[in-house]
């Protein structure tokens, strides 16, 4: 299921899911679309790219989990801005999952309690 063919293979897929099961807020589940969305930036342009080029920086200024900490895009450069979202996401997603495993004292990810596990998503 998480290979790069299967149906949890991308990062849009993992981004959906973790927002229908309530894991993300909208505005997160926003930024994750927004990182692949300059991920296939990127991928797919011909020349070398940096965190410097208009397209590139654009994205990352409409970043909206960094308002969270009250820093707006003129405060920061796009890379910086890019590098604190996804670690502010990432280490949500782990310590929601740790809280998960915590509180049902799961050992397994293939515990069915899981299935039926809840977690209210961060604040807008």
């Amino acid at each position: 299921m998480l290979g790069h063919t299967g149906i949890l293979g991308t990062l849009s897929a993992r981004s959906d899911l973790c927002y229908v099961l309530g894991l993300i807020s909208k505005a997160w589940y926003n930024d994750l679309r927004k990182f692949a969305e300059i991920r296939n930036t990127v991928a797919h342009h011909h020349l070398q790219l940096s965190f410097d080029n208009e397209d590139i920086a654009k994205q990352c200024n409409e970043l909206s989990t960094i308002e969270l900490i009250g820093t707006g895009p003129e405060q920061m450069t796009p890379r910086t801005r890019f590098t604190v979202c996804v670690a502010m996401l990432a280490n949500w997603l782990l310590i929601t999952a740790l809280q998960i495993k915590q509180k049902l004292n799961v050992t397994s990810p293939r515990d069915r309690r899981l299935i039926r596990y809840n977690t209210s998503p961060p604040p807008e």
